[in-house]
């Protein structure tokens, strides 16, 4: 996995093209390095004695410049494991220093010395290839642990014991090269071990995902183990010949060495194994060493003695792994306590256990970016599909957008179809790449039973410490900017405090906008309605407005909205009705009976409890149904037609009126008008208000009005602002007239003195 700001913003398709080309060129040169052994290893088969040579000398020596040139040019395909190819190639380098000195000066001497030179170029190798093996793992674990450490030593420890129970130690320290001899020669097995150990523990820690180059690698090792050991005891008893079956075992070992560079890094490795699978190395490691310790006993000590302490050491391991299940119960536990059951991802909790240690990170000016990706159109698959396909698609989001991340990134699901992506040191414009490409995973077709399905989803992007030294802020301000993104279907975009701010406060508008439907914040302002006919006020509409503890009074353009994207409209709903007909009731024991008008949201219209509030409501203040007229729009009656006219129909079975609030700027549709229990029609102010002056708005207003009349409705004007419309709509026979002409919407005293006031001058 790929580390580093420099990667992240490195093209995807331009570096899998780069990848590709060397692999393409290192595959070629191997073909003809692994050719040219090839050859040379049938020629030493057949007895051709002057080829023999020839590998035993020059030939190894251009085989293993050539493996160097192979190595190099794997390293500079790759960004994410270049320096661990090129430290191998040095390796190499270094072993082909040892074998020209050995070529062209030490096998010319008639007493060759031990130790030499060349020694020091081969043992070169070791330390090379050991930092090589490690930068490797470094790429794909994220912290080399204790854990791993001790796993190489236990395994190196077991390797090298079992080395010496097999008698190599032995037959070399009974050899005739002398002490430096003899301990330069013990080196190289020692060395091979010790390589070999690294690869294993690194195969426990990446798992089988490591891909076939690790195992390229292990084969090489095996040989060099083998070769060394055989090589040490040769030397020793100085049975060595050049050119022998030890040469072709090396260049063997160095074509697997060739062959691990032919092979594709895996992009992403698999988890380390868990369970008992960690317990594997171990735990062979140390029945091995105890089988040699048990054997090593019988031959010097009491059989029944040891026997007994095997029994003893055999019990305490067998201890040892009924703990660590218990401990993995416990493991398990607490991973599933934080895992999403769905995807497997880390869940809702494991994020803001994230986020709380990521404000340490943030508060000394690391840079954190939080993405939040919310699938487009899911609810259309679900409601289609079904919910089993859908989960089977959230199932491989996870995978998808994973392959995009860094080992150290986090991704969770928040829940539903929104996931949450935290990734460090990314600046806005790095995040934003990164959300693209998250997108474009997740733009390739998803295959359900044959079926291809495609998604697509709006990401929103917070950089923080720039906008907030708190992580979890950071998450709502992503929230924010994915909500512009899905608004103005741009895919991604990044929080911006002039476009996204008004909604940074808005949680705590929400929190105060509930408190002030339970704290009674709320007040209505009344706005008389006068019945032409008549020339008496008959009604009044019930407007709300917030008193705000620190704003001050709030009309409705300042709060409604907010209501109705946090899911308030309908406590807001209720709790209005419930004020007005409680005034409604005050003003009927001064001896005025009035209508009550009062809007009703989308909330209201579909759910199914809402005539039995209204009737129990009717019933605590003791009024008739037809004191009180629901006002809805024409759009909120096409959202959910079907349920609409059926709350509504129980309404008006119960003698509630239904009033289709700003008649002539929806939909207008007869058809619902034949449908719907309507009782009356609002024409809207804009027509109202230029039927004096436009001959086109007053045949407007006269043909509505005789529609409602043909159909039984009452007409209500709304927006006559002056005496001359009031005169007008008169005239045409107009029922009911509203505006300001009339009176401004007032609090209930005032109204009621508007009212006194008024019923002393019409008595006059």
């Amino acid at each position: 996995m790929r580390d580093g700001r420099a990667d992240v913003l490195e093209d995807l398709s331009g570096e899998v093209h780069d990848d590709e080309r060397s692999l393409r060129v290192v595959r070629l040169l191997a073909m003809y390095l692994v050719g040219i052994w090839v050859v040379a290893l049938t020629a030493v088969a057949l007895g051709a004695d002057a080829v023999g040579d020839l590998l035993a000398a020059q030939g190894k020596l251009f085989f293993l410049a050539g493996l160097v040139l192979v190595l190099v040019v794997r390293g500079a395909g790759t960004r994410d494991d270049r320096a661990s190819w090129w430290c191998f190639a040095a390796a190499v380098a270094s072993y082909l220093g040892g074998a020209a000195a050995y070529e062209f000066y030490y096998r010319g001497l008639d007493v060759q010395p031990r130790p030499s030179w060349s020694d020091v170029a081969f043992l070169g190798f070791f330390p090379l290839a050991f930092a090589a093996f490690l930068l490797l793992l470094r790429g794909r674990v994220r912290k080399l642990t204790a854990n791993m450490w001790l796993d190489v030593l236990v395994t190196g420890c077991t390797a090298a014991a079992v080395a010496a129970a097999a008698g190599i130690g032995a037959q070399l320290q009974s050899a005739d090269g002398g002490v430096l001899g003899v301990a330069t020669a013990m080196l190289y097995p020692i060395g091979d071990l010790l390589l070999l150990s690294l690869i294993a523990g690194g195969l426990v820690l990446i798992g089988r995902g490591a891909g076939p180059g690790w195992w390229w690698v292990t084969a090489a090792l095996t040989l060099f183990v083998v070769t060394d050991t055989v090589y040490a005891y040769q030397l020793t008893h100085g049975s060595y010949t050049v050119g022998g079956p030890l040469d072709i075992a090396w260049g063997l070992a160095f074509v697997c060495c060739g062959m691990a560079a032919t092979q594709r890094t895996p992009r992403r490795t698999a988890v380390r194994a868990d369970g008992s699978g960690v317990l594997l190395i171990p735990g062979s490691c140390a029945l091995t060493a105890l089988a040699l310790l048990f054997i090593g006993y019988l031959a010097t000590g009491d059989p029944v003695a040891g026997a007994f302490a095997l029994l003893a050491v055999v019990a305490a391991l067998a201890r040892t792994a009924l703990t660590f299940r218990d401990v993995r119960a416990l493991a398990d536990s607490r991973r599933q306590a934080r895992t999403d059951e769905l995807t497997g991802l880390p869940n809702r909790r494991s994020v803001f256990e994230a986020l709380a240690t990521t404000d340490i990170r943030l508060a000394a000016g690391d840079r954190i970016a939080v993405l939040v990706l919310d699938l487009d159109r899911f609810k259309e698959i679900n409601d289609s599909l079904g919910h089993a396909v859908g989960d089977a698609l959230l199932a491989q989001v996870g995978p998808r957008l994973r392959a995009e991340l860094r080992a150290e990134d986090v991704l969770a699901r928040l829940g539903g179809d929104e996931f949450v992506v935290l990734a460090h040191d990314l600046d806005a414009e790095e995040a934003r790449l990164l959300g693209e490409r998250l997108r474009t995973r997740l733009q390739h077709p998803f295959a359900f039973s044959g079926m291809g399905l495609s998604v697509d989803a709006s990401v929103g992007v917070a950089i923080g410490p720039d906008e907030s030294l708190s992580a979890v802020e950071l998450l709502q301000l992503a929230d924010l900017a994915m909500y512009s993104a899905k608004t103005t279907r741009s895919g991604v975009a990044v929080y911006d405090e002039e476009r996204d701010g008004h909604g940074r406060h808005r949680l705590e508008d929400v929190a105060q906008l509930r408190q002030a439907i339970e704290r009674d914040e709320l007040v209505l302002h009344y706005q008389p309605k006068l019945a032409l006919p008549t020339g008496a006020v008959e009604g009044v509409e019930a407007l709300v407005r917030w008193q705000h503890p620190t704003r001050g009074l709030l009309y409705p353009d300042a709060f409604i909205d907010l209501a109705e994207s946090a899911g308030l409209m309908a406590p807001l709903t209720n709790r209005v009705v419930d004020m007005a007909l409680a005034q409604c009731r005050a003003w009927a024991d001064l001896g005025r009976r009035l209508t009550m008008a009062v809007n009703v949201s989308p909330s209201n219209l579909v759910d199914e409890a809402f005539p039995d509030q209204v009737r129990a409501l009717l019933s605590r203040y003791d009024l008739p149904a037809e004191s009180l007229v629901l006002e809805v729009t024409e759009s909120l009656l096409m959202e959910d037609r079907e349920r609409a006219v059926r709350v509504l129909g129980r309404l008006r079975d119960e003698g509630v009126g239904v009033a289709i609030d700003d008649y002539g700027t929806g939909y207008s549709s007869l058809a619902y008008l034949a449908s719907l229990p309507v009782t009356e029609l609002k024409l809207d102010r804009t027509f109202v208000g230029a039927m004096t002056g436009s001959p086109r708005a007053e045949s407007i207003v006269t043909s509505t009005l005789q529609l409602a009349h043909a159909l039984g409705l009452v007409l209500v004007a709304e927006g006559a602002e002056d005496q001359e419309t009031v005169d007008a709509l008169t005239l045409l026979g107009c029922d009911v007239v509203q505006g300001y002409h009339l009176s401004r919407p007032l609090p209930a005293e005032a109204l009621w003195s508007w009212l006194e006031d008024r019923a002393l001058v019409d008595a006059g």
